[in-house]
């Protein structure tokens, strides 16, 4: 492996004073040398901008940067990487932690396999106390077309931000699952399957507190990046256009609903024909048997 490059680390974070020691002595505690920690606090107004400010005063490697309001998760990202100077890229929640070889683990994989973009790991879910849930294990990018498979663990190199771009402000939410998306497009990326990271449940999370509107919102970022997927076919991309329309029409959201089931129909009118066809039957049967 060559000599060091240096690693950046992100770490938003809004009112994150309840964990965030535990995230950034977890940054500290890394076994790879050398590594920047970039923490950028979005308009908090508990005391986490004294907290980070004391770890600015006894580690240089730590910086601190404040939005005088909050600006959301997206725009926090774009703060932090623009200071970021290393040659690998990452960022991390104020209420997760890493293992301590995860960031050794991730670079020695990238170092060794100079086609691949982005690496990412398997984690533990833990609860508000810190004790271990279960163990997940991430998927295969190629189910991106399904779900988010990423996980909160993940490694990328500098050229795949010169080339994907920044975090997109209107995809707060799934701005991560989005971003995933636009890197499998021109990027190969690989799962590793070592346990390298602890993802915080807690009822103050945000994907807690804003899971309908992020559902919502990952389907929106699926279907915007889904023709431009390396993998899957015509019908399969179709078919899953058109499972998205009917999952926004039960939400409510009909207008787009229609132009997802218009775009799916225009592309495998079979398949949209097939279903609804099965819908009408089912239908008929219901009523046959009232009958």
């Amino acid at each position: 492996m060559r000599t060091h490059p240096l690693v950046s680390i992100v770490l938003p974070t809004h009112n994150g004073a309840r964990y965030i020691r535990q995230s950034i002595d977890s940054c500290i505690s890394q076994t790879y040398q050398p590594w920047e920690l970039i923490i950028v606090n979005d308009g908090s107004i508990d005391g986490t901008q004294r907290i980070a400010e004391n770890y600015v005063k006894v580690d240089g490697r730590i910086r601190l940067v404040s939005h005088a309001v909050q600006r959301c998760l997206p725009d926090a990202l774009n703060t932090g990487f623009s200071f970021a100077g290393g040659e690998y890229l990452t960022w991390t929640s104020d209420d997760n932690c890493y293992r301590p070889k995860a960031i050794e683990t991730m670079v020695s994989f990238l170092e060794n396999e100079p086609h691949i973009g982005l690496v990412y790991s398997d984690y533990a879910r833990i609860d508000e106390h810190g004790q271990e849930i279960e163990r997940r294990s991430v998927g295969d990018p190629t189910e991106l077309m399904y779900r988010h498979v990423v996980g909160g663990c993940f490694l990328y190199r500098r050229e795949v931000k010169d080339t994907v771009g920044i975090y997109s402000s209107d995809a707060f939410l799934a701005e991560d699952y989005d971003y995933w998306l636009r890197v499998a497009r021109l990027w190969k990326m690989r799962p590793l399957h070592e346990d390298l990271y602890e993802y915080r449940t807690h009822q103050e999370s945000l994907s807690k507190r804003l899971n309908f509107r992020a559902q919502s919102m990952s389907d929106r970022v699926l279907a915007r990046n889904l023709g431009a997927l390396p993998w899957g076919s015509r019908r399969e991309k179709a078919e899953r256009r058109w499972t998205l329309a009917k999952r926004a029409f039960t939400r409510g959201d009909r207008t787009w609903a229609v132009g997802q089931a218009v775009r799916s129909t225009v592309r495998a009118p079979d398949v949209v024909a097939r279903d609804v066809c099965r819908r009408i039957w089912r239908v008929a049967q219901v009523g046959l048997r009232r009958v």
